[in-house]
Parts: C-alpha cells; structure tokens; sequence
C-alpha cells in the first residue's frame, strides 16, 4: 500500500502589475497573487496467486489561483473605482509612447480573479494468466470540477482621445471620453464547470504459439457531457431564433450612433439559450431592460446545452509475428479506436465561459461629464454557438511494420503507419453573408476603389456595369458598410459556431536503423508523410467560406513530408591501454544529432485595402486569398535591398483576386522554409583512483552557425490594385514572400564536474 499528500502554496507580490497589463508611474497598481496545490494519491496492490493480482489507484488534486489588485502611487485608482482607460497623446509629463500604450489607469490586469480545479480520480486493474492467456479487466472513473470567478472590466473601461481639447489627458480631466465600455456582471458569481467520464476496458494479449502473439482489446468511453452547476452557460441556438424578434439597427438618425439598436424594436438576445436554466427577463442587467423592455433569453433543458452521446466502444487489435522462430525477425501491426473527450476550446458548454447575457459589454460614446455614464447603447452582440448534441471526436490508428536483425549489431525497421481523424473540432462563422452567384466583375478584374466611389453615387461599377441584387450588399461590405443589418441571423455580429466536424488523414513511410553494441551508438530514422485535414485545430481560421468547408482541405498546418534524423554517440578508439598519453589523450567521446526537414505549410492571404474580397464579412476565419496567375516557384531575386530575410517565391505570381470572390489560391499549398542542423558534444572524463574524477564537456548547437529560416511573410499586402502578374512592386517595396524569422543562431557551452 502507498499513500502520498502534498501541500504547496506560493504568494506573489507584483509591483506595478502584471507585464503587459500594467505600467508603472503614479496611475500603476500592484497584484498580489496566490497559488496552491493540493495533491492526495493512494493506491493497493494485491498478490492473489503468482498468476493473478489487483492494483485499486485512487488519488485528488486541486489548483487553485487568486489575483487581488490594489492602486499604488499617487492615483490610488482601486479604491477611487476609477475605471480602465486607453489615452492617447501625450501630457502630465509622460511620454507620447507611454500613453498610447498604458492599457488602464490603475489597471489591474485580470483582477480581481480567483479560480480552482479539483480532479477525482479511481482506477483499477485486475490481471491474470490463464494458460496462454494474459487478461486485463479494468477501468477508471474521473470527474472534474471548476470553479471560476467572471472577470472583465466591472468598474468600466474609457477610450479618451484627442478630440474636444486636443490632449488626452485634459479630456480625462475635463470628463469628455470618446467611449465607455462596461462589463455587466453577476457580481463575484462563479461559473461552475462539471463533467466526468468513465472508460472500462478489457484486454487479452493471448500466445497462440512460441512465434505468434495476439492483443485484442476493447474500451468503452463513457463521456459525460459538460455542464454548468449554476446555469451561467448561454448559447446562441438557432433553432430558438426568431426572424421577426430581431431589433432594428440604426442608421444614426435615432441615437447618433450608426450601427447601434434602435431601443424597444425586439429581442437583443433572440435566439440565446440558458443552458440547464428556464431563460427569462431576470438575468438580463437593468442597463438593457430599461431600453429593451421584450428583452429576454431562452430556455434549455439540458444542463450543458448539449444532449449526452454515452456508449462509445473503442476496439483495439494487434499481433506479432517471428516468422522464422530465431528471434532476428519480427512482423508486426495493430489497429485500434481512440475517442477523446475534448477540452474547454471545443465544441461543449466549457466554452461559454462568459457568454451574453451573463457578462456583456455595453458602450456609451461621446459622454459629456462622468455623471453622464450609465445610459449606454447595446450594439449586435458577438456570440457562441454549440450544438445541440454531443459528438465526441475519434481517430483511428493503424501500423504494419517489418523488424530485422542485420550483420554488424544493426536493426533495422520498416513501417507504414496511418490514422484518420474523425468528428474533429472545427470553428466556422455561422453568421455570415451570403457570397454572390451573379458576379459583376469580370475574371481578373479585382475591386477599387472606383467601384465603391460609383457604387455609393449611382450604383455601377467604374467601368459603368451595374451592380445589382446580393452584389449591391457584397460590394459595399467589402467598401466598408457595415456588415450587420446584412446578416442572416439579424442583431447579431459574429456567431462563432463550434462543431466536431473536421477530418483528417495521416499516411507515413517510416524507416529506421539502430546499434546500440560497442562504442558506437549509431539512430538513423527517415519518414515520408503526408498529413491532410479540412481544419488543423479548433482555431484554425484559414477558411474563407463558412458555408462551403470542403475547400479548406490541404494539408495540415504541421505536416513536414520529409523528416530525417540522425544522432550517434562514439567512443574515438585512439590512445587505448594505459598510461599518461591515455590519460591526456584517450578516452573522448563524440556525439551529435543531426536533423533534415522539409518546412511547413502556409497559406497565402488577401492583405490589400480590400482583404474581404467577397464582401461576407466572415470575422471568425479568413478573408479572402489571392489569384494565381503564375508560377510561384519562378526564379526571384535572392537578395532584395532594404528588405529583411530572402525572397523565397515569386510574388508576380499572384494577383488581387477577382471582386466579390475568395481568390482561387487554394489553402496551404505552400511551404515554409526547411531547415538542415547540427548538434555537436564532445565529452572527456579524468579519473584520479577509484572515488574522484572530473567531466569536462563542450556542446554546440547550430554548430556550423547556419541561417536556418523559419517562417514567411504570407499576407500579399503589395500588389496594387489592378496590377498585371509582371507588376515588379512586390519585389521593392514589401515583405510579402520573404523569410520572416529564423531560429537560433549558434550556441556554445562548456561544463565542468568534479565528482567525489
């Protein structure tokens, strides 16, 4: 029997403010922060027989964290309640720099905040042989909490500009800020998130004869769906959304602010969900109701928004083979299911951490004295959407290598080995203009901004076609207009939709030699692969189209075709035996590793004046990509003057894509850099008798101190508009196709230990 417990605790106390939060001078404040573990683990061991035994594993661990924050200096901004504020310019003596970029006046960072995570855990194994049987029956049982208090800008946040004096600064004094933002929340609530899972299992490793061997297992994970103890989870449901309850949005003739609800015309909150809760007005802040008096959320019966998918069997199988029974050759492969439970940046209630109406942002612009504040003005809410039911993602494996013992204590391997991914986590925006099928611009002819001037005055493009139907909305999102009154779920922004639905494919050649006999160790491993997905991980945005997914499939963000490593450790066999000259000269070792690979894939964007080419206003992934009207491995200047790195491709090669398209430059169909290294030890050990001796060692990396590049400028922000593919801008006057970063250059250390 073992049983274990820890206890640790570390208080942090930060002057000025966490970095990147803070800055320090008479508006800082400080944060004390405090972190503990707590750890509890037991486990039982029971010998049965010599053919049978049980181990019972229990254990508990909790994390917990707390930020307290106070106002230091002269400001003492905490106690005052004195909110966030951006300022720009300069003045009161500090520098132009530090005021546009001090984030708050007494700011805080993210205080105050407390959270904890408690993890209970049991798992059992029972194993026993049965002749030629080797049979495990198990399983374990997990379920988590956490518990985290809301954060975000409860005292208010300011955005003071120049306007009104001219200086930022006596605008804060005067009390003339351009905006006020404020997080309504429930003060010091908790969301509470709770999930388990159970996953039983059985297996059988079963010796058929002396040189064949069979694994067959099954496991049954049995996820418990996320959920929300005190039902401060909502989601944007779409089935609850009414077309007819969505608010106006003003044009600026009714509160002075374009883009702003027009008051008591519908639902802010049409088509949002408590989960696990009745919905209703009372959860809504009087800052809404007060403008919105049909304001109102839905309900929702499951606790986590989400219908549970319990029984998920996952098979394993496997053999091995020695097919001349000497034991130099084995053949083996295997195949099996893995389920995963997902993680709180996928598709579950996890991520409605903070979701409408529970925290909300409301704005308040151009407030003529602080006594003003509070009326504020709701603008169309960005929000999160998940499903109805859970699907948990799953991939499956499977291998097929050959293993022989070579002359000279060389073994060598071959494999194949592939996977599929199944049900992976993918974000689309769900609340984004439809594209146009009826397409004014002609192939080749990108947007100006002649088009959006004739657009605007008498609806024709600059070469006097009109523009009609979807493109009159299209044209004029991707001119500027605001992009909301022309969504499909009206009142809303952004609606980032969380699915497991992405797939992928993995197929590799996987080729090894070892030695491990002597004085050289010798690892020789080279793989050809190819990794394919329609989404790399749950915040890939390199989609263009929400509604068309499938052409977001390329390879995958990591995939590296080539890989090659070789390491070695080699005793240098000069100066053997004895005596001085061995001593002195005798004895060395070397040992390196050395790495070949192919870069990884990138792809290129739309970064001109006009990104969102397709005018669909899709916020959550990517605008829009390029034309291709060359060859983008054509020869190119190797040094450009005055820009930094080296021109990799050719950016005559691309165009502005054609108006109100997403650019015919598929997704990833480039590669980045690759990169050829080398590590480099030599090591040496002195003995003086039996009980001392003194290791002296000299390790390089990047021995050779090569310029191994490692990443690429891929936004084509250089090419005007209305460029031929022989436009030569790119090559002069951008970064776009050159190396963007390296890694690091040489290192070199020496050590030294005496031992005694």
């Amino acid at each position: 029997m073992f049983a274990r417990f820890s206890y640790d605790q570390a208080v942090s106390f930060i002057p000025g403010g966490s970095d990147g939060f803070a800055e320090q001078g008479a508006f800082a404040s400080t944060q004390n922060i405090t972190n503990h573990g707590r750890n509890f683990a037991l486990s039982e061991t029971h010998v049965f027989s010599d053919r049978t035994l049980n181990q019972i594993n229990a254990g508990f661990n909790r994390i917990f964290n707390k930020i307290s924050s106070f106002g230091n200096g002269t400001c003492k901004a905490q106690q005052l309640g004195i909110p966030g504020a951006n300022l720009g310019g300069a003045s009161c003596g500090l520098t132009s720099t530090q005021l546009s970029t001090y984030w708050a006046l007494g700011d805080r960072g993210f205080a105050p905040f407390q959270g904890g995570t408690n993890v209970f855990s049991i798992s059992d194994s029972f194993d026993m042989i049965r002749g030629n049987h080797d049979i495990h029956v198990g399983g374990s049982i997990r379920a988590n909490q956490m518990n985290v208090e809301a954060i975000g800008f409860q005292d208010g946040f300011w955005v003071i500009n120049n306007d009104y004096s001219g200086d930022a600064a006596a605008n804060l004094l005067l009390g003339l800020p351009d905006l006020g933002l404020h997080d309504t929340l429930f003060q010091g609530a908790i969301t509470g998130r709770r999930w388990k899972i159970f996953r039983p299992f059985v297996q059988d490793d079963w010796r058929v004869t002396k040189r064949l061997t069979l694994n067959l297992g099954l496991r049954l994970s049995l996820y418990g769906t996320y959920r929300e103890r005190y039902q401060h989870a909502f989601s944007f449901d779409p089935n609850a959304f009414q077309g007819s309850a969505s608010p106006a949005i003003d044009d600026g003739s009714f509160t002075g602010q374009a883009g702003a609800f027009v008051p008591d015309t519908g639902n802010p909150f049409n088509g949002i969900v408590q989960c696990g809760g009745p919905g209703g007005n009372s959860l809504i802040p009087s800052l809404v109701t007060s403008q919105f008096s049909t304001a109102n959320v839905g309900a929702n019966k499951e606790a986590g928004c989400m219908k549970g998918h319990l029984f998920n069997p996952a098979p394993r199988i496997g053999f091995a083979w020695d097919p001349k029974g000497d034991g130099k050759m084995a053949i083996r492969g295997g195949y099996g299911v893995f389920l995963e439970h997902t993680n709180g940046n996928e598709a579950n209630t996890e991520s409605l951490e903070g979701s409408p109406p529970f925290s909300l942002n409301a704005s308040q612009f151009n407030i003529n004295g602080y006594g003003n504040i509070g009326g504020g003005l709701l603008f169309p809410l960005n929000v999160t959407s998940i499903p109805d039911k859970a699907i948990w993602p799953y991939v499956q494996q499977w291998h097929l290598d050959v293993q022989k013992e070579l002359p000279g204590h060389f073994v060598a391997t071959v494999s194949y080995v592939g996977s599929k991914g199944t049900h992976l986590s993918q974000q689309r925006n769900s609340n984004q203009i439809v594209p146009v099928s009826a397409n004014p611009f002609a192939p080749g002819q990108p947007i100006t901004q002649a088009d959006c001037d004739f657009l605007a005055s008498d609806g024709t493009l600059a070469n006097g076609k009109p523009v009609t139907g979807q493109a009159v909305t299209n044209l004029g999102v991707a001119c500027g207009n605001d992009p909301n009154p022309s969504r499909p779920q009206l009142g809303f922004g952004d609606i980032t939709r969380l699915e497991d639905q992405a797939n992928s494919i993995y197929h590799a050649l996987q080729t090894s030699v070892h030695r491990t006999v002597g004085d050289l160790t010798l690892s020789l491993a080279y793989t050809y692969s190819h990794s394919i997905d329609s989404s790399s991980d749950r915040f890939d945005g390199a989609f263009v189209n929400s509604y068309d997914l499938a052409t977001n499939r390329g390879s995958s963000n990591f995939d590296v075709r080539h890989n090659l490593a070789i390491s070695y450790v080699y005793g240098l066999p000069f100066f053997k035996g004895s005596g001085l000259t061995h001593t002195l000269l005798g004895g060395w070792q070397i040992s390196g590793i050395t790495i070949a690979q192919t870069g990884t894939p990138f792809s290129v964007t739309n970064g001109t004046d006009f990104g969102d080419a397709a005018g669909v206003a899709n916020g959550v992934g990517t605008g829009s990509r390029p034309d291709l009207v060359g060859d983008p491995h054509g020869s190119v200047q190797s040094n450009v003057p005055g820009v930094r790195g080296p021109l990799l491709y050719n950016p005559a090669a691309f165009r502005a894509p054609t108006g109100l398209t997403f650019g015919n430059v598929g997704r990833n169909t480039l590669a980045g850099p690759g990169r050829i290294n080398f590590d480099f030890g030599l090591f040496k050990r002195f003995s003086f008798g039996e009980t001392r001796a003194l290791d002296l060692r000299w390790e390089n990396y990047n021995l050779f101190n090569h310029t191994q590049y490692n990443g690429v400028s891929s936004s084509m922000d250089c090419a005007p508009v209305g460029a031929t593919a022989a436009d030569p801008s790119c090559i002069g006057s951008s970064s776009f196709l050159h190396a963007s970063g390296a890694h690091l250059a040489r290192r070199m250390q020496f050590g030294l230990r005496f031992q005694f």
